[in-house]
This record gives structure tokens, sequence and C-alpha cells, in this order.
């Protein structure tokens, strides 16, 4: 189980950055938004379908609501005081400190993704598989953008591949520690479940409902839910082993 979630935590920065090397982010970003309505898709209906009914067979409804609830609250703290630090590249800010805000927030991220592959693979294999699936679609197109701002901001293309650096440590740092601290407390299974579920329902939502407030339109609207139920019908086909 170990090797399993070590190679699946290892995924999603690896193959950023063979693709940041084999067809650079310009050509990358075509794909970016399409990609990222088929993973929010995804990772809402995994999110909802088996992270959070497993949680639930598990452990005490109440207790794991509240463990949800902190959870978003946390995410959303995060994301308010980290994030705006990372991600808010309109002024160009100095190069050290946009590109220390995208490495802060990259490795935070990922240690959240790889507690959640950790304790999928640790309730099914299956919902692992998914969960794998759900955050390689999901992070390739963040940890590419975080390449090119970083470019943007005067780093070298070699230098800014420590952005993939990052995201490998963080991820790996929280699957194995999500494992090693699980595996001596099953009890806690079920909390951690609910905490990923909860950071996955969070970022999906967070992502698709802005996309359909901008009112673009009838087609485009359209076109961004058949992408987002393609994402729903591919995670029900992973995920099922019934």
């Amino acid at each position: 189980m170990l090797p399993l979630i070590a190679v699946s935590c290892a995924a999603s920065p690896c193959t950023a950055a063979l693709l940041c090397a084999a067809a650079g982010h310009r050509v990358i970003g075509k794909a970016a938004q399409p990609l990222s309505l088929a993973a929010t898709g995804f990772i809402t209906a995994l999110a909802l379908s088996h992270i959070i009914p497993e949680a639930f067979e598990g452990g005490d409804p109440h207790a794991l609501g509240l463990v949800m609830l902190i959870g978003v609250l946390a995410l959303y703290a995060a994301e308010s005081f980290i994030g705006s630090a990372g991600h808010d590249h309109g002024h160009h800010e100095a190069m050290s400190e946009g590109g220390a805000g995208i490495l802060a927030g990259t490795f935070l991220h990922t240690i959240c993704d790889g507690v959640v592959i950790a304790c999928s693979y640790m309730s099914d294999i299956h919902v692992g598989i998914a969960m794998t699936v759900a955050v390689l679609s999901h992070e390739i197109a963040h940890e590419i953008g975080d390449y090119a701002v970083l470019v943007s901001l005067g780093m070298s293309r070699g230098r800014a591949y420590c952005v993939n650096a990052a995201a490998f440590l963080g991820s790996m740092a929280g699957g194995l520690a999500a494992y090693f601290v699980i595996s001596g407390f099953d009890n806690l299974l079920p909390y951690a479940l609910a905490l990923s579920g909860a950071s996955f329902l969070y970022v999906g939502l967070s992502d698709l409902l802005p996309r359909f407030r901008a009112h673009d339109g009838f087609r485009r609207n359209a076109a961004r839910l058949i992408l987002i139920l393609a994402g729903v019908a591919l995670c029900l086909l992973i995920a099922s082993h019934d």
C-alpha cells in the first residue's frame, strides 16, 4: 500500500514537469480550461458519491459534520491569506516575493493532496485510484499555471521547475505523514476522509460557481456543463467497485 501511495503522490508534479518540458506552458494553456472543468466535475462527484459517504460509515455524523465545517473554514482562511500572497500577480511583484508566495502556496496545497490520496487508498483502492486521477487532472493545470507565472516574474525556465519540486515534496510529505499516523490510529480514518471530502468539495465548488456567474451566454455555459458532466461520468466509472 505504501509504495502505491508514494507513486500516486508523485504522479501530479512529475507529470506537470514533463508536460512543461515537452510542450511548454503556451500550448498546454489552451487545454487548461477544459481540463479544469472536467476535473471540477470529477472531484465534486468523488467527494459526494464516495469520500464523504465512506467517512459517515465509520464515525459519529455530528462530529464528522463539524470536522467538515472546520475544514471548509480553514481552507477559506488559507486561500484568503496565503493564496492572495501567492496569486495576486496584477502588479508584477518582485521576483523573490512573488516566487516565495507561489512556492509556499503550492507546498501547503499539495500537502493536503497527499493526505487526501493516502486516506482514500486506506479506505478503498478503487477510491484511491479515482482520487489520484482527480488530483492529477486538477493539479496539472494549477502547477503549469504557477510555472508560467514564475517565468513571467523573471525566473529562468530551469529554476521555474522549483514549483514542481515544491509540489512533489508537499504531496509526498502529506501522503507519508497521513499513512503513518492513520495506520496507528484506525479510528481517525473516518475523520480524515471527512476532511478530505470537504476539501475536495470546497475546491470543486469554489472553482465551479464563479464560472457560471460570469453569464457568458448559453452556448459557453452549455459547453462548460458538458465538460463537468464528463468529469462526473468518468469519476463514477473509475470509482465504482460494486
